[in-house]
């Protein structure tokens, strides 16, 4: 089979597991992708053998799945749990590939020593987004979520390096502890230290760009997907460990502070969208290529060994070697951090010296790091030849590999979600997430109080009054009825009916009807889903067509339709039409809807009277002023940027701080983005 015609069936498949992902809710993505490619290799119905490059595979998979890792580790949090994630990382890891090894070799004699430690070192890598990410069913402590990020980032460099200096020793045949630790030294500490200076170097770039004014958010990205290969390449040419190089120079990055800005929010947005793409396309191409060759593996395996019901047995044996190990690292360090934290406390060291509670959260966090796509990736890096002859336990290797794969996976897709159950429903979560985003707007009142001076005294009042009307609305905690959220719903969609007829009677003209046709589909998204599913969409494609010069609107007439006030205008009309017909519903005989009509009324009548203020300030649509204070308004929408920019900083530090999900930060973020945007468009 051509390899272009593989490329494409294999993006083909990962784009369906993504599909039927939503479907098989109760398995997580990985192992639907395994399925699915060996679905597809029974299909095609002959091997589909592949062999690649280690360097290349390093490279092309590795290395930007663990620059991803790094830029998303919470710094905060890494740094106070630094010594447990280090413990794990290297500690364990390292413990765990001799454990394996010996065991591995006594168990099957045919299999080198070095290449059971291979086979040990391939294990030592975690794959915590398998079920952090994809598992809908987990709750885990921020304790628990950090050392199981931080694990996964630091262990995948240190197992990837024990596994080439076990490679090495397979292939040389012979091994020296002083030069192995000589050269382990060098490969360590000389990727870690040739990455964090190409880190280094990539902020002072990204901020050399960004200070004479070149910057853009195309050019930010690309540089971001191109600097893990770089750097991988880089560090490896002066023969260090090109993993650690990538992984430090992603936490350099991250852990470098960042500037706080709508610009920054929103480059960010872009790079997360496209990093989150990048990374499933990677992790979902290794998952089918397992899929594809279990079968070979599977076929070739059983036909050499002797006793193929051994090789079951081994990859049992050799799981619950991995799984006790860890379960006993675990349990020690949860015992150590209950009596630091007894310590901390200041009660002493009295107290069980184990409980149910630590037996609980050890076997959370030992069941919760399978073995994913590192593991897989370097397994299939293991050397064809070895002293020029076939290596002919190769497949056997990395069918062992397979199997520890696929059993950790499924531990942690029904094991997990049974000793660390969610809630059944997500009340007290929603309930944690109002309070903190009443804090964020909380925290920008007050920082844009004590920003405000004489001059700036009443925009700031202005503003102040907004957010606190939006913090009424979270504290009230009916956001998101079902009859509330159906009526804006039914609002948008009679206020879009009426703006077609004002168009269609050329009381407004088409630009401001365009404009304000944008803001109304802006509104519906924030008031259905609230997961702004096509922010990005939107983002790209608007920026596609002032790249591309494919929109014929100019932005002179967007900025005099803005200046005269006509989409201000036809937005008074809208919330004027939006009264009349909330009116109507308020006086319905259901008395949910009518509540629910009755209070959406109240909201459209303060952006009534809003809006004629606005015109009042700043003129009627001929631009004539019709207030004393013509000016007023745009130092309105200047402390309204200053707010947002205040915003988006405190959402991040409230994610850094662990108090939001990456997930729950992203959607405040592309909150505040969306109402910029609005305020961009209208104009107020």
């Amino acid at each position: 089979m051509e390899t272009f015609d593989l490329v494409l069936m294999v993006l083909a498949v990962v784009l369906l597991s993504a599909v039927l992902d939503q479907l098989l809710t109760r398995l997580a993505l990985p192992l639907v992708q395994i399925m699915i490619g060996a679905l597809l290799a029974a299909v095609v119905g002959e091997p589909l053998h592949i062999t690649t490059s280690p360097e290349l595979f390093l490279v092309l998979f590795i290395a930007p799945l663990l620059f991803d890792e790094s830029r998303k580790i919470n710094k905060q949090l890494f740094v106070r749990n630094l010594g447990g994630i280090l413990s794990l990382a290297i500690g364990l890891v390292i413990v765990s590939a001799l454990a394996v090894g010996f065991i591995t070799n006594w168990l099957a004699p045919t299999i080198p020593l070095a290449g059971a430690f291979a086979l040990g070192a391939m294990l030592g890598p975690t794959d915590a987004a398998a079920v952090t990410a994809l598992s809908r069913s987990l709750q885990l402590n921020t304790r628990q979520k950090s050392l199981l990020s931080g694990e996964a980032l630091i262990n995948d460099a240190s197992g990837i390096v024990s596994f080439q200096f076990a490679v090495a020793a397979l292939t040389t045949g012979a091994f020296s502890l002083a030069q192995a630790t000589g050269s382990f030294a060098l490969s360590f500490f000389g990727g870690l230290g040739t990455g964090a200076v190409l880190g280094l170097l990539a902020v002072v770039i990204l901020r050399s760009v960004r200070a004479i004014g070149l910057e853009s958010t195309v050019f930010h990205v690309v540089f971001e997907v191109l600097t893990p290969f770089i750097i991988f390449l880089v560090t490896e040419e002066i023969h260090a460990s090109g993993i650690l190089g990538v992984v430090a120079a992603g936490l350099v990055m991250t852990l470098f502070p960042q500037l706080r800005s709508s610009y920054q929010a929103r480059v960010k947005l872009v790079s997360s969208s496209v990093w989150e793409v990048l990374t499933f396309v990677i992790n979902g191409v290794v998952f089918v290529l397992l899929g594809v060759q279990l079968p070979y593996a599977i076929e070739h395996s059983w036909e050499d060994a002797t006793n193929p019901i051994s090789l079951v047995g081994m990859i049992l044996a050799i799981t619950f070697i991995s799984v006790a190990m860890r379960f006993g690292w675990m349990l020690a360090m949860e015992i150590s951090h209950q009596k630091k934290m007894r310590k901390k406390k200041g009660n002493g060291p009295v107290g069980k010296v184990l409980t149910r509670q630590m037996l609980r959260d050890a076997s959370v966090t030992t069941f919760a790091g399978p073995k994913g796509a590192v593991t897989l990736s370097i397994s299939f890096t293991l050397p064809a030849m070895v002293n020029g002859e076939l290596f002919a336990q190769r497949d056997e290797l990395i069918f062992l590999a397979s199997g520890v794969i696929l059993l950790t996976l499924l531990l942690a897709n029904f094991v997990v979600p049974l000793l660390a159950p969610k809630a059944e429903d997500n009340a007290d979560e929603q309930q944690q997430l109002v309070r903190v985003h009443v804090d964020i707007l909380n925290k920008v009142v007050r920082s844009l109080r004590e920003q405000s001076t004489a001059t700036t005294a009443l925009p700031v009042s202005i503003v102040v009054n907004e957010y606190r009307m939006q913090i009424r609305e979270l504290a009230e905690d009916d956001e998101r009825t079902p009859a509330l959220q159906q009526l804006r719903t039914e609002v948008i969609a009679d206020q879009e009916i009426y703006l077609q007829e004002m168009k269609d009677a050329e009381t407004i003209d088409p630009e401001t009807a365009r404009i304000c046709s944008v803001i109304l589909r802006r509104n519906l998204t924030l008031a259905t889903t609230g997961k702004f599913r096509g922010t990005f969409g939107a983002l790209l494609r608007s920026q596609a067509q002032q790249l591309m010069g494919r929109t014929q609107r100019s932005r002179e007439a967007i900025e005099s339709a803005r200046r005269s006030g006509k989409t201000r205008d036809a937005q008074i009309l809208l919330e004027v039409r939006a009264v009349q017909f909330l009116g109507e519903l308020a006086d319905c005989d259901e008395s949910e809807r009518a509540e629910a009509a009755s209070r959406l009324k109240a909201e459209h009548e303060v952006l009534l009277r809003m809006y004629r203020r606005q015109r009042q300030m700043t003129g009627d649509a001929q631009g004539r002023p019709t207030g004393d204070r013509p000016q007023l308004w745009d130092s309105v929408r200047a402390v309204e940027e200053e707010g947002f920019r205040l915003e988006l900083g405190f959402i991040q530090e409230k994610y850094e701080a662990g108090d939001l999900t990456r997930a729950q930060a992203t959607r405040l973020r592309d909150n505040v983005y969306l109402l910029q945007l609005n305020s961009a468009e209208s104009g107020h």
